[in-house]
């Protein structure tokens, strides 16, 4: 992979972002069911409230991430909503390339720190641990079903 590059999302970017959304997620673990329409939905509300970025490799378009810089702390904390790349380009650097320079951008907007939420059967774990992304030492992720 050569030419990665990754820019705030446009309208343009909307309907590839939100079929990479769609394929991704439906997968194991996560099995999540969106339709066109939802996922289309999701990420035009992510690119007008929150910080949205397509990635691109060799002019491509293969994944995207999503940050919520107002999540908690505002200015403080950079919390990842989500963070898709297209399976074929996996494994390739492009998450390690992409978390970095995420935290580049915002360490130089003045966070202090990188919050998400991460599946424990997901692939992408031994990537966030390369990466010194841990389990938070105070924060846990609570749930409650609504019958």
């Amino acid at each position: 992979m050569k030419d990665l590059i990754i820019k705030k999302a446009g309208v343009k970017d909307i309907s590839l972002l939100s079929k990479i959304y769609r394929e991704e997620f439906s997968k194991s673990p996560y099995n999540e069911k969106w339709t066109e329409k939802k996922s289309a939905e999701k990420m035009k509300f992510f690119l007008k409230f929150y910080d949205l970025y397509s990635i691109f490799s060799d002019g491509k378009i293969v994944g995207f991430i999503c940050i919520n810089p107002k999540f908690m702390c505002p200015g403080e904390v950079a919390f990842g909503e989500e963070f898709a790349i297209k399976e074929e380009f996996q494994n390739k650097g492009i998450g390690t390339f992409v978390l970095n320079e995420i935290f580049k951008i915002y360490k130089e907007k003045g966070f202090k720190r990188f919050l998400g939420i991460a599946d424990l059967n997901s692939r992408a774990n031994s990537l966030y641990q390369k990466l010194g992304i841990l389990p938070s030492k105070k924060d846990i992720l609570i749930e409650k079903e609504l019958d």
